[in-house]
């Protein structure tokens, strides 16, 4: 009975906390959105100098986003037609590029499930300690892979259609049509 007093109370605390915030967000955007330009032209009255607007630096570190972006952002002035399809062209083509790239984890990025208390060792771990039935998403070809580490092994994407994507692209090439296909399972081996 008090339990289900005390969640009730926090309950309406949570929701009276969010309805001031939401309240304080709103008054402060109104009288801003309101004010602001009096604010500018009052000073512009006064003398007051104006901000000036910096544009700010980019970094990219890929050659083809930043190429992009020099050619999105800096056009120079008084651009015939044809100079003007040929930079289209040229983002066009950049924006292809880009889109083929592709963000890969690194093998030490990759994320353990479980961290463990007692250090693993380098090599792998016997047979038997891989589960017969695999999780859904988990690469079949990966798990029997002797090259690699027990967490790029065991590894479990987050959906099943991701780790489809990924045999396509790392195992299926390598694969001849056979009539027999071998398990690479360590237990079945």
């Amino acid at each position: 009975e008090t339990e289900d007093r005390i969640r009730e109370l926090t309950k309406l605390i949570a929701k009276k906390r969010a309805k001031r915030d939401k309240d304080i967000q709103r008054v402060y955007r109104e009288d801003y959105f309101h004010n602001g330009p009096t604010w500018e032209i009052e000073g512009q009255a006064n003398g007051e100098e104006e901000l000036e607007y910096v544009e700010p630096a980019v970094d990219l570190h890929i050659p083809e986003r930043a190429e992009l972006a020099e050619i999105l952002c800096n056009q120079p002035e008084g651009l015939n037609s044809t100079a003007l399809l040929a930079l289209r062209i040229q983002a066009g083509e950049l924006m292809s590029v880009l889109c083929d790239k592709r963000e890969t984890l690194r093998r030490e990025r990759i994320r353990r499930r479980a961290p463990a208390d007692v250090m693993v060792k380098e090599e792998s771990p016997e047979s038997d300690t891989f589960l017969l039935l695999m999780q859904r998403t988990q690469c079949p070809r990966c798990i029997g892979g002797k090259s690699l580490s027990y967490e790029e092994r065991t590894f479990q994407y987050c959906r099943p259609a991701v780790m489809y994507d990924h045999f396509d692209r790392a195992h299926a090439k390598h694969m001849s049509v056979v009539k027999r296909m071998a398990c690479s399972h360590p237990q079945v081996r």
